[in-house]
């Protein structure tokens, strides 16, 4: 009988923190490695493990007991890596063996959440699908794009079939202020602080918004639908709203919202940051039943109140 456990890389970051609450009551075998992984909540079924993704003792320990692997491990931010792009090694050479070590057990899925928020940089096209040439402008968006050709030629060597998905940014309850992380969480503490928020650039750089529980919603449908070694070998979705909103509306929303004025401090725009970034996502709904059903307005109410729950 083929494991049924779950190996998660990373899990300590917003979006693994909620999915380790969505999986508990499942009843399946977690398994996660990450370097805070002894500040996550004790579990019966969800085993963790204070260590580095690329401890070949533990991954040829695990492996074994999973049926995929979901890579959510990264280090770094556009902006901590933006002057020093050595940082990025710090994402990259984990990964690396971590495929080696993952070559060894071959009936064993992956699915990795990359970034679609970056990897893409400045495009021409209002919408962007999966087939856009890739055109980082940040470290961290290059970091990324090599972490998925190294997995397209893992996938070619070893004739593995790959996940990969490229998110919009996330927002919604659970995600903590941590600086360089969230710009929804970082209005939101700001606004709570009663502190000046900046904003890089004119404000009008857009993004397109993802409610992390309608992302949740996606993942663990894909946790029992990986494809198979007959199927395509790397799948790759875009996955977002495919709704646009610039900085400066995002506020005027989130001062409906919260019904607080923001103290807006316009600052020199940063090289690092994409103008225009919005996901066409037709690939995903039509290879899953799934889309977004969180608009912003309800899930910006939602973040909010529970900021104003869980404030010190």
């Amino acid at each position: 009988m083929q494991p049924q456990g779950l190996l998660l890389l990373g899990g300590t970051g917003f979006v693994g923190r909620q999915l380790l609450k969505r999986l508990e009551p499942l009843q399946r075998e977690v398994y996660v490695i990450a370097r805070n992984a002894h500040l996550l909540p004790k579990s019966a079924r969800i085993e963790c493990y204070r260590d580095s993704l690329d401890n070949m003792n533990l991954l040829h320990a695990l492996l074994p007991k999973s049926k995929i692997v979901i890579h959510l491990a990264c280090d770094s931010t556009p902006g901590s890596s933006a002057s020093q792009p050595s940082y990025e090694i710090n994402n990259l050479l984990p990964t690396l063996r971590f495929l080696e070590a993952l070559e060894q057990h071959p009936s064993v899925g992956l699915l990795y959440i990359s970034s679609g928020g970056t990897v893409y940089g400045n495009q021409d096209a209002a919408m962007l699908q999966e087939d856009t040439p890739l055109n980082p402008v940040s470290y961290y968006g290059a970091g990324k794009a090599a972490v998925e050709h190294f997995m397209l030629a893992f996938a070619q060597q070893t004739e593995r079939p790959i996940t990969i998905l490229r998110p919009s940014n996330f927002y919604g309850p659970g995600q903590c202020y941590r600086t360089g992380f969230g710009i929804v969480a970082t209005i939101f503490q700001h606004l709570r602080l009663h502190q000046p928020l900046s904003i890089w650039g004119d404000g009008e750089q857009v993004r397109d918004y993802l409610y992390i529980d309608d992302f949740l919603d996606l993942l663990i449908q894909l946790l029992d639908h990986q494809p198979t070694q007959s199927t395509q070998q790397v799948r790759i979705y875009n996955v977002g709203s495919e709704k646009g909103t610039t900085l400066n509306q995002l506020c005027g929303l989130i001062e409906q919202v919260t019904d607080l004025p923001i103290l807006r401090q316009y600052q020199p725009a940063r090289r690092v940051d994409v103008r225009r970034v919005v996901l066409e996502c037709s690939k995903i709904r039509r290879d899953h039943p799934w889309s977004p059903r969180t608009d912003l307005i309800k899930g910006l109410t939602q973040t909010w109140q529970w900021f104003q729950r869980t404030a010190p």
